[in-house]
């Protein structure tokens, strides 16, 4: 494949734009995306030219769609027409099922769902790093060698799930650990904590820093596993606190101590 465009050069598409450049995938690099945020991505060599939608896909033998949940969907029900035969487009959102159905109807090219499990609290290609995907899963909905090999090459580690499995581990992967910090800070907003902030609230509340614009999208399409996410989460709160009143916690720092190293072990 010699031509990519990225639509949506933020941080996840300027980081895919910086890793292929490092692993010499292509030999043009299109951007589509707004002029201060393309202007960016420009700045930071993460592609090397800006064209508008239509022209850009003309060219592409590979599309990357790297923008929010309903704009992608949106995009999937509007390149059919535009896209260049035989292409292969994937995307980055971080819901599968609504994205597939609707990549599904599109005849003239390959749509393969993906989704990288990478990401920071920065937004924009200001913040992007070529080593950014590096050892982290990248969620393919469907075989395809080529675009394993692809997702390889920048240094993540492939991972086939169907779209609806996708979208019930992560409820429960990203986004419950996303809510459950937010409502333990907006709990804890009240109370002014910095002169006993340590270590541990820093972690716990980390990721609510993230913009609700970015989520929302998320949430709305993911609604149903996320509801059942939090009610098991709520239950175990609940068994937390009642473990608390009689004495009996230390069944639970176990199990979460397994959980947590577990995790860093892979």
């Amino acid at each position: 494949m010699q031509t990519a465009v990225i639509v949506g050069t933020g941080l996840l598409g300027s980081s895919f734009g910086l890793a292929a450049r490092r692993a010499g995938l292509f030999g043009r690099i299109i951007g589509v995306s707004s002029p201060p945020v393309a202007a960016g991505a420009l700045a930071v060599h993460a592609i090397d030219e800006v064209l508008d939608l239509a022209p850009a896909l003309a060219e592409a033998d590979f599309v990357l769609l790297a923008q929010p949940v309903r704009r992608i969907l949106s995009l999937l029900g509007e390149i059919e027409p535009l896209v260049k035969p035989g292409a292969l487009i994937t995307d980055v959102g971080s819901t599968k099922v609504a994205i597939c159905a609707a990549g599904a109807a599109i005849t003239r090219a390959t749509f393969i769902g993906g989704h990288p499990m990478a990401g920071r609290e920065v937004r924009g290609p200001e913040g992007a790093l070529a080593t950014l995907f590096e050892n982290r899963p990248w969620i393919l909905t469907a075989p395809h060698a080529g675009l394993e090999e692809m997702v390889r090459s920048l240094g993540a580690q492939p991972v086939q799930l169907n779209p609806a499995d996708h979208d019930r581990l992560v409820a429960l992967s990203s986004h419950l650990p996303q809510l459950a910090a937010t409502a333990l800070a907006s709990l804890l907003s009240e109370n002014d904590l910095r002169q006993v902030a340590g270590p541990g609230i820093l972690d716990m509340t980390r990721l609510a820093l993230s913009s609700f614009p970015l989520w929302e999208d998320i949430l709305s399409t993911n609604r149903d596993n996320i509801d059942a996410a939090l009610a098991a989460y709520i239950g175990e709160l609940e068994a937390v606190r009642a473990a608390l009143r009689s004495g009996m916690l230390q069944p639970h720092f176990e199990r979460g101590a397994r959980l947590a190293s577990q995790l860093r072990r892979a």
